[in-house]
């Protein structure tokens, strides 16, 4: 599928099986999410806009590079928020925004609405990276993408664990050129739209009081 990337490393399908299984406690369930954050926070740079820099070591002169846009990076409260932390490991001086969106769901499907968001209102200026570890319908993505285009992003990016082919799809049908970067796609939704096998609820599973 065009602009969908899966991320084809052992590591990364090695700390996803981890998050697969049903016995992982919510402690080690939110390192390896958040480890996860990291690698896709560190494939998405192939798709960010780098700049030519000088910087001056110890010893001499040297050629680098520094981001041409500054990065902020989306969370959608509260399942993201391990995700997004790996994601700002990879990118410390990167913006931090929240957006809080319940799913509805209905006789005819789902629908979404957004009832909290902490962002500028201009987003001209940035590469905006959306963490959701979870893209199943895509509802929930179109109507953040939806907000964000509508503060002129200079460009967008989603991040997510596992998508579903059917959430994929969803989006394609109408941004067909922002960037999908995910760790695996799995085939079907449920009756309930929990992708299957997927890892269950993310969010029940993170943010849990239990203690381990």
């Amino acid at each position: 599928m065009n602009n969908v990337f899966v991320i084809d490393n052992p590591l990364a399908k090695h700390y996803l099986t981890i998050l697969r299984d049903k016995s992982t406690k919510p402690s080690i369930f939110r390192q390896y999410m958040r480890k996860l954050g990291f690698i896709l926070g560190y494939e998405v740079s192939k798709y960010i806009d780098w700049k030519n820099t000088i910087v001056e070591t110890p010893l001499a002169k040297s050629n680098g590079l520094k981001i041409d846009k500054p990065i902020l990076v989306i969370g959608v409260l509260g399942a993201s928020i391990p995700l997004v932390q790996g994601i700002l490991d990879a990118y410390p001086q990167a913006g931090l925004g929240l957006i809080a969106a319940r799913r509805i769901e209905t006789t005819s499907g789902i629908d979404v609405e957004i009832y909290y968001q902490r962002l500028p209102d201009l987003l001209d200026k940035y590469n905006v990276m959306i963490g959701d570890p979870m893209l199943a319908t895509g509802t929930t993505l179109l109507k953040i993408i939806d907000l964000v285009i509508e503060k002129r992003a200079f460009k967008i990016m989603v991040l997510s664990v596992i998508a579903s082919r059917f959430g994929i799809e969803n989006i394609r049908k109408k941004y067909s050129d922002i960037p999908i970067l995910v760790v695996e796609i799995d085939q079907e939704l449920n009756d309930r739209f929990f992708i299957v096998p997927g890892l269950g609820d993310a969010g029940d599973r993170s943010l849990s009081p239990e203690i381990y």
